[in-house]
């Protein structure tokens, strides 16, 4: 087992032990164990999975930050993360055209 924390600004999203997580960074997807050697990775906009202490598959929505992973614990900093069953559809879909407005702006 290890240390899992997911932090944004407004708060510390989780803060647990894990046998596993899967993710995203900016170079392919992962996944690793206890043990591990060290890892710093810009993380990509993308699904966060831990599996944790009991078995059960948790599931977080991360936009992206940085993860460490050292002397047994794996952080995550991120700008925004949340647990995938608690993502409110209507907000969802108004934070996705926002962004899909400001990206074409962007490019422009």
């Amino acid at each position: 087992m290890f240390r899992v924390v997911i932090i944004t600004p407004e708060k510390r999203v989780f803060d647990g032990k894990a046998r596993f997580v899967e993710f995203k960074t900016s170079r392919g997807a992962m996944g690793t164990l206890q043990n591990r050697a060290p890892l710093l990775a810009a993380m990509a906009i993308s699904n966060f999975e831990i599996e944790d202490e009991n078995g059960v598959k948790q599931v977080f929505a991360v936009r992206g930050g940085i993860s460490e992973f050292f002397n047994n614990t794996f952080t995550v900093l991120s700008d925004e993360a949340e647990r995938v069953d608690e993502i409110e559809a209507d907000r969802a879909k108004r934070a996705l055209k926002l962004a899909k407005v400001e990206s074409k702006s962007i490019k422009e």
